[in-house]
């Protein structure tokens, strides 16, 4: 009897010797911080945005835009590898992970601090500092642009507007419609609550461009079928002294040479002042001998116009400016 009791109290001592060990290997590998931030970075990498927010500490600034905390922002991180776990001075556990996103390799630094116990033998986790960056971005001339494939807009007045992403990701800001692009920017999010700026800078297509010429080289020739010294609404004309005995024949020598700048207003583009030659033919009688003779000159003349582009991208309203 006295043996089987000894034998039974050292298979309990073995078993709950193994439970103990069994405790503390869970708790330093699937339960411990480094699982915990694994957890969240294979989130990030299957794209679930609602799983890595739903993580405990993961938070926002307040006052960050909130558009790209969602699958379709989310950069699709991969190759994810530990390197260390250590504690800072305040307790608080330090887990670096190596990732990448496309051709950018990268290490970013995660701090959690425990916060309780599972059935008080598993430790609870949050982030200390929130895996969440500020990404300060300034959209020029255009407040259209994509994330990641995301559309959005920014503020009207092209200032910096404020955005929420998660961390760690590379997030492509960039701008491509049908009159407008600019060349895309990358924008690495590797650090824990780091503040990021970008500006994309959306600049006119050749097409654009060429159809404010086709609009403006058109609008010319019409101006000069008018058979008069002043033709409605053109830029060019010409006061003659003498009275006028035929009807004035007017033709485009030059047409002024475009380009495109951005306009003073956020949204709107400008054709600075530009020379053009219009030639003006017409018979005239003069006044003091009464004799016949022919006017035939160069006109030149400037226009400027200003460009918006309709909404949806649906056409071009071009306007004349007048100085």
């Amino acid at each position: 009897m006295r043996r089987a009791v000894v034998a039974w109290l050292v298979v309990f001592a073995i078993a709950i010797t193994t439970s103990a060990g069994a405790v503390i290997a869970l708790n330093s590998t699937a339960f411990g911080a480094a699982g915990f931030v694994r957890i969240y970075l294979e989130a990030i990498a299957r794209g679930d945005a609602a799983g890595a927010l739903a993580m405990a500490g993961v938070t926002a600034d307040p006052r960050a835009g909130t558009v790209f905390l969602t699958d379709a922002a989310l950069a699709g991180i991969s190759d994810l590898r530990e390197l260390s776990v250590e504690a800072d001075d305040d307790g608080r556990e330090v887990v670096t992970f190596a990732w990448a996103a496309g051709d950018v390799e990268a290490t970013s630094r995660f701090t959690v601090e425990r916060t309780g116990s599972r059935l008080g033998l598993f430790p609870k986790w949050a982030f200390a500092v929130s895996p969440v960056a500020s990404l300060e971005l300034t959209v020029a001339h255009d407040a259209r642009f994509d994330l990641n494939g995301v559309a959005a807009e920014s503020g009207a007045s092209g200032l910096a507007v404020t955005y929420a992403v998660l961390v760690p990701g590379v997030y492509r800001v960039d701008h491509d419609s049908r009159y407008l692009r600019a060349e895309n920017v990358d924008v690495v999010a590797d650090a824990a609550g780091s503040r990021l700026r970008a500006t994309l800078d959306v600049q006119p297509k050749p097409a654009m461009l060429g159809e404010v010429t086709a609009h403006v080289r058109d609008r010319l020739s019409e101006c000069a079928t008018h058979d008069v010294l002043f033709p409605t609404g053109c830029p060019f004309g010409r006061a003659i002294s003498n009275r006028v005995v035929s009807a004035p024949a007017w033709s485009i020598l030059d047409h002024p040479p475009f380009t495109l700048e951005p306009g003073e207003t956020f949204g709107t583009w400008l054709v600075p002042s530009t020379e053009g030659v219009a030639h003006l033919v017409v018979d005239v009688q003069s006044l003091f001998d009464g004799s016949i003779s022919t006017f035939d000159e160069d006109v030149r003349f400037t226009v400027s116009y200003l460009v918006t582009i309709r909404p949806g991208d649906a056409g071009l309203g071009i306007v004349e400016r007048f100085d």
